[in-house]
């Protein structure tokens, strides 16, 4: 490492749109996200910052400049090729023109080209090389990430979350790839929700909690006191102390109305009436109300003069649907209990469906079909095309305990069930689903894994209107799993694949 700056991060500091709709009209900002942070990253520095992925995702943006901070700033003058395989995982275009473009922004021409050459003979790009990024794994878009920082001749290094995408098997490819841009003496920021690279690979530290710098300096006295911290957080035993842990961080990010800094989008000598009201939201909001009138007369006018035009949309509607029964699908059990064969499932239990008609529902018992009235159950099809959003937009809507502890207590997901039964404080337990003590969380198990948890809900009306829901239960395809809401019960329940 040299004692060269590349990158300057000055008290970075980011607020999300509020929910509200006048609050938005008004200009007015929501919760803090980044409150503060400043950094440096040096020539040949591999810098860790650990914190939870929407802040890191913000962070990320603000970083390669594609999203301004309400306060601070980012300084360099070197070039960052920032990576992150959620970036990527929708891009329609087939490998080849997906390298090109990505490497043609960051080197001259003649460069880029040999680079090209370079990926080709790689046996993973040779594999795919015609086919549409979108079509490959996450797994697979993380090693072209790498083996592209590899070739590419950015000073500064961006990896968001990469390592969380990669194989086991991979572990020895990601090193090779960060020793490999700390000897070229490039600036790597290693961002990461998980310690183990940080703690492998990072020879400076910083730890983001609520959004603010907890820790900076050495990895090792970071790692011990991160451990700490994690070990006390472990042996709360009730929502009243899970309310008052980090009470003080977690008020620096309270609402708009008290933020010590006063965040304003404009000062109030440059700011007046037309400026307060955000024009150009207002625009957009007339433009979509007419376009809403001119539908509605096109539907009314094709209504009254043929008179048919719903009866093909029904039979066009009900085919897939019919479609859909055929393929795996599962019953989510909304009954406290729930008698299969003289088995009993608990609630949130998922039963695997053989075939559905209207409210009966077949399902099998260990193979063995059982016919069940649906009223118990909700229907959940992972093949079903279910409105795609990330947990993070979700947390708004989950109990407090979750949204603040969420990168902890879903940590245990798809792990052995004694990762709960072992090292958690419980008030219930059976062979499919454990009960913490005090906190009001839940996990499902199934075949001996931790399948799946369970919270409660809140601000539903919130929830509704924000993502446009006109059914109570709803279920969220998410980046790496799913959100299934139980409405009668006010209740979440969260699979991750």
């Amino acid at each position: 490492m040299q004692n060269i700056i590349l990158l300057r991060a000055l008290n970075l500091t980011y607020a999300k749109e509020s929910k509200k709709f006048m609050d938005r009209m008004l200009g007015r900002e929501g919760g803090l996200l980044l409150k503060d942070v400043t950094f440096h990253l040096y020539k040949g520095e591999v810098l860790g910052i650990f914190s939870d992925y929407r802040t890191l995702n913000y962070l990320k943006e603000m970083v390669n400049g594609s999203l301004d901070p309400k306060k601070g700033r980012v300084k360099t003058d070197s070039s960052i090729l920032s990576l992150d395989v959620l970036d990527h995982i929708s891009h329609p275009h087939p490998l080849n023109i997906f390298v090109s473009e990505m490497l043609d922004e960051y080197m001259q021409a003649d460069e880029a080209a040999e680079a090209v050459e370079q990926l080709w003979s790689h046996p993973l790009f040779r594999k795919y090389w015609n086919t549409p990024v979108k079509e490959m794994t996450r797994r697979e878009i993380a090693l072209v990430l790498l083996e592209m920082s590899n070739v590419s001749d950015a000073e500064i290094i961006l990896y968001c979350n990469v390592y969380r995408h990669l194989g086991a098997q991979d572990a020895a490819v990601f090193k090779s790839t960060i020793n490999g841009q700390e000897e070229k003496g490039r600036g790597v920021l290693l961002l990461e929700s998980s310690m183990e690279p940080i703690e492998s690979l990072a020879n400076y530290f910083l730890w983001l909690s609520y959004g603010q710098i907890r820790y900076d300096g050495s990895v090792k006295q970071g790692i011990m006191e991160y451990n700490a911290y994690m070990k006390k957080k472990s042996q709360l035993k009730s929502v009243d102390e899970e309310a008052h842990f980090d009470i003080e961080w977690k008020r620096n990010l309270d609402s708009s109305g008290k933020y010590a800094h006063g965040l304003k989008r404009l000062s109030r000598k440059q700011s007046g009436l037309i400026d307060t009201l955000n024009m150009r939201k207002i625009i957009l909001s007339l433009i979509l109300m007419f376009t809403m009138l001119m539908a509605s007369i096109v539907i009314f006018m094709d209504i009254s003069f043929t008179g048919s035009a719903n009866t093909g949309q029904e039979q066009t509607v009900a085919a897939p649907e019919e479609e859909e029964d055929n393929r795996i699908a599962y019953a989510v059990v909304t009954e406290e209990t729930l008698e299969v064969n003289g088995e009993s499932y608990p609630y949130l239990s998922l039963l695997q469906v053989s075939d559905r008609s209207g409210e009966t529902y077949t399902i099998l018992d260990d193979g063995t079909p059982v016919e069940m009235d649906g009223s118990s159950f909700i229907y959940f099809n992972p093949a079903s095309l279910y409105p795609e959003t990330t947990l993070e937009a979700l947390l708004p809507y989950t109990d407090e305990v979750f949204e603040n502890n969420y990168l902890y207590y879903s940590r245990v997901l798809n792990g052995g069930t004694e990762r709960v039964t072992d090292e958690m404080n419980l008030s219930a337990s059976s062979a499919r689903h454990a009960e913490l003590s005090g906190i009001p969380i839940s996990y499902q198990f199934k075949d001996g894994l931790i399948f799946s948890m369970s919270f409660p809900a809140r601000d539903m009306e919130g929830l509704y209107e924000a993502f446009g829901i006109t059914t109570e239960d709803v279920i969220f395809r998410l980046p790496e799993g799913y959100m299934i809401l139980d409405a009668s019960n006010q209740t979440w329940l969260y699979i991750q694949r």
